[in-house]
């Protein structure tokens, strides 16, 4: 089975110990959710791994650029040590020499643009190879309001203007986390795709994490991709989940024509809340076989679990 997942926090956890330490453990082997030991059970594997800005806001542009410097040299490290497994991908071609030779293929994403608040952090995240930017997290920065905070709010003039410089580099724009007024101004100032690495439908689970209709069918209308969360609380608003909860807000989506737009954000290391029997990133294969007995085809499943995100790869990347 191959995997293609959009986002998780490992890196995130890793950074918040030494790399070494007993707590945090290593990119090849920890006690969170997904490391490289078990995630090569798969044929081809690629990940996006998050540089996540935290919890807590990011308001002092000194902070913000410890905190980006100290993420990024986290992931460098892990990728640098793991190089006989792992590819970081920057590009097409790095995606494609990875699968020939049957490595793990490492993107990097950002999760909270408020990590950037200097013209010389936006260049080193670009020259590093960071594809993927997440406007806001859940609080408001100078680039925009998150959904959890207010949804009326949208993108600063800032955000507005960082969302075009990153796009001209060739950086996608993620909604997940941004508010839905958000959203609509950043639809309005690019014109590339656009991301929602890891967010579900609000239709089936009203969470304000999540995208309306109108938001999903605009994502499929400029060729970008969805990828299904499975944090609890974004699935149903009952207090424990099953694979049919993540089903539902699957077949929702292709309900709105979105087949070929979805792919998995699975939120790995990122939520402290996933559907019965999936503890880790090898519940994978419980969703694989919850799929197949409600009918979904083998190409259909390949296309969700991995040939979507690879299409989106190597057409705009």
């Amino acid at each position: 089975m191959d995997y293609f997942d959009l986002h998780c926090d490992t890196i995130y956890e890793l950074s918040r110990y030494a790399i070494y330490s007993k707590n945090g453990g290593t990119l090849r082997r920890n006690r969170g959710q997904l490391d490289l030991t078990r995630a090569a059970r798969f044929g081809h594997y690629a990940q996006v791994f998050a540089l996540f800005c935290g919890a807590k806001p990011v308001e002092d542009p000194v902070d913000a650029h410890a905190r980006f410097t100290h993420l990024l040299k986290t992931a460098q490290q892990a990728f640098s040590e793991n190089a006989d497994c792992l590819v970081h991908c920057k590009t097409a071609i790095d995606f494609s020499q990875a699968k020939q030779q049957g490595k793990t293929a490492a993107f990097l994403s950002i999760e909270g643009a408020e990590l950037l608040q200097s013209a010389e952090d936006i260049r080193a995240a670009i020259d590093a190879g960071v594809r993927i930017v997440t406007l806001t997290w859940n609080h408001r920065s100078i680039y925009g309001c998150g959904a959890s905070t207010d949804n009326r709010a949208g993108l600063t003039a800032a955000g507005k203007q960082l969302a075009q410089d990153l796009s001209a580099n060739g950086v996608f724009l993620d909604v997940s986390h941004l508010s839905e007024c958000g959203f609509w101004d950043l639809a309005e100032c690019i014109s590339a795709p656009i991301l929602a690495t890891h967010s579900d439908s609000k239709a089936v689970c009203p969470h304000v994490r999540n995208l309306t209709d109108a938001q999903f069918r605009e994502i499929v209308r400029r060729g970008g991709l969805v990828g299904i969360n499975f944090y609890v609380p974004f699935l149903t608003k009952k207090t424990r989940a099953a694979c049919d909860d993540i089903l539902r807000h699957i077949e929702h989506f292709c309900s709105l024509g979105g087949e070929k737009n979805l792919s998995i954000g699975a939120d790995w290391d990122g939520c402290d809340r996933l559907p019965d029997g999936i503890s880790d990133i090898t519940g994978m294969e419980l969703l694989a076989e919850a799929l197949a007995r409600h009918g979904y085809s083998d190409e259909q499943i390949a296309d969700l679990f991995y040939n979507n995100a690879n299409r989106f790869v190597l057409t705009n990347f």
